[in-house]
């Protein structure tokens, strides 16, 4: 595995939680990964391959900031229970 990937996920997640702080709720979540997804989507119709792998991990950090804000933070837990 290229570990440099792992690298540069890490740095991007701790910017981005420096940057906005942690996710009011999983909702927010939501939105900011089909905000990505969508932007995946269209690198990879428009088959530019670098853009592909640059939205991979941008789509990558709010997924893994959520799971950690998950086992961290017992408040936006139940925040998110129905």
């Amino acid at each position: 595995m290229n570990q440099g990937v792992y690298i540069i996920l890490k740095t991007m997640m701790e910017e981005q939680d420096a940057k906005y702080g942690p996710f009011a709720s999983t909702q927010e979540a939501l939105g900011v990964c089909l905000e990505e997804w969508d932007e995946l989507r269209a690198a990879i119709h428009s088959n530019d391959l670098d853009a592909v792998q640059r939205e991979c991990i941008d789509l990558a950090s709010p997924l893994l900031r959520l799971a950690e804000q998950l086992f961290a933070d017992k408040r936006m837990r139940r925040r998110s229970v129905k």
